[in-house]
């Protein structure tokens, strides 16, 4: 009797201090979630994104640029501005160029960040003839 009585307490005490330090837990935790966004929003948003494919389309009007990706079956739009810079080349090969150079059926490979319609605003691209 008295074996259950000491092993109910323990557990009981047990249960209490995980109640008791749960809240605490759970606002360290929020605590660091704000620390880290403060830390990315400084450092320029979220993480750069990527797309790389053909130019399926080139639309001067909206600023768009229709890119195929992968094995041509899915397309991503990407938004290029006038601070959107543009390269010719490769990635670690490159001259200055313009959109007004490129051509559908280039390769081309966009760097920025995805916005709320899944459109890529592009802060860089890269693009060459060929793959």
């Amino acid at each position: 009797m008295r074996v259950r009585l000491t092993c109910l307490a323990a557990l009981s005490i047990a249960v209490l201090v995980g109640l008791v330090s749960m809240p605490q837990l759970a606002a360290q935790e929020k605590a660091q979630k704000a620390q880290k966004a403060e830390k990315a929003d400084k450092k320029g948003g979220a993480e750069k994104a990527n797309v790389q494919g053909i130019v399926q389309n080139l639309s001067k009007d909206t600023s768009t640029i229709t890119v195929r990706v992968g094995n041509g079956q899915v397309t991503r739009q990407v938004i290029y501005d006038a601070k959107t810079k543009f390269l010719y080349g490769h990635s670690n090969d490159n001259k200055p160029g313009a959109v007004a150079q490129m051509k559908e059926s280039y390769f081309v490979s966009c760097a920025g960040n995805f916005n709320d319609k899944n459109q890529l605003m592009a802060t860089e691209c890269v693009y060459r003839e060929s793959r």
